[in-house]
């Protein structure tokens, strides 16, 4: 898979990169006065989060049209047309990770509103749970196959290997994400993550599957952000510790769920 950092940088792309820029300055701007105001270093924690949600919402639906506008400016410079297209759904077989804690917020407080809420925490919770076996799965046979690491590089080295093993076994799975239906479409699609609208194949989608992902055949790619916004990116999502989400999409919204009372009591109050 390859990951194309580089754009030519058009008026569109300037005028995209721009409007990120500003939203995102402007969100952590907010968050670093409101994390003052508290006394402490992380603005949004177990305390806040029904009272801050309308503000979270807000964003994370600024955040979305901003990178869906800087997908529309940059990738009219792709080698190859893309050929994505509804009903696919193969890449949505991966286990999504670099979720943005306030996305699963966004995302959850849709999804709780849902007849099935219980059906999809189930269905997270079996993915979360494979994927997690095949990550201890794996670090345990590096730590029979090697040293134990000496450093703190090197154990960050042996537990990075540990999980882009599992990542690849995973999607071996083919197991479907919970938000795809019978036909490869996603359920929650102007809701989804960052994660999920920067993934592109500029070949077909019988290609990007288990046997040819790291074929030359399979030419997908994910769109990054650049550097600057990338750590505006981390720097707001910092502001979200307290919270103690993984970057995980499944294992993130059920942590998520833990808050089911205090965003239970939203309705309550009503």
């Amino acid at each position: 898979m390859d990951s194309y950092r580089e754009y030519f940088p058009t008026k569109a792309y300037r005028i995209a990169e721009m409007r990120l820029a500003a939203l995102l300055r402007k969100e952590r701007d907010r968050l670093d006065q409101l994390a003052d105001s508290l006394g402490r270093e992380s603005a949004i924690g177990p305390d806040n989060l029904v009272s801050e949600l309308p503000n979270i919402l807000a964003f994370t639906q600024e955040y979305h049209d901003a990178f869906e506008g800087y997908l529309n400016a940059i990738l009219p410079q792709q080698p190859r047309p893309i050929q994505c297209r509804p009903a696919c759904g193969n890449c949505c077989h991966h286990y999504p990770m670099s979720v943005e804690p306030f996305e699963l917020v966004f995302l959850y407080s849709e999804l709780r509103k849902r007849d099935d809420l219980l059906s999809i925490m189930e269905a997270c919770q079996v993915r979360s749970t494979l994927f997690e076996t095949l990550y201890e799965k794996n670090k345990l046979l590096h730590e029979q196959g090697q040293e134990i690491p000496k450093s703190v590089g090197e154990e960050d080295d042996f537990d990075d290997k540990a999980e882009d093993d599992a990542l690849h076994q995973y999607f071996a799975t083919w197991k479907p994400c919970p938000f795809s239906d019978y036909k490869g479409d996603c359920g929650v699609y102007k809701l989804r993550p960052v994660s999920c609208r920067m993934y592109f194949s500029e070949t077909d989608p019988k290609f990007c599957t288990p046997d040819h992902l790291r074929t030359p055949e399979n030419d997908s790619y994910i769109v990054y952000l650049p550097d600057h916004i990338e750590d505006a990116v981390y720097g707001i999502s910092e502001h979200y510790a307290l919270l103690d989400l993984p970057e995980s999409y499944f294992g993130g919204l059920l942590a998520v769920n833990a808050f089911e009372g205090a965003l239970g009591s939203i309705e309550a109050s009503k």
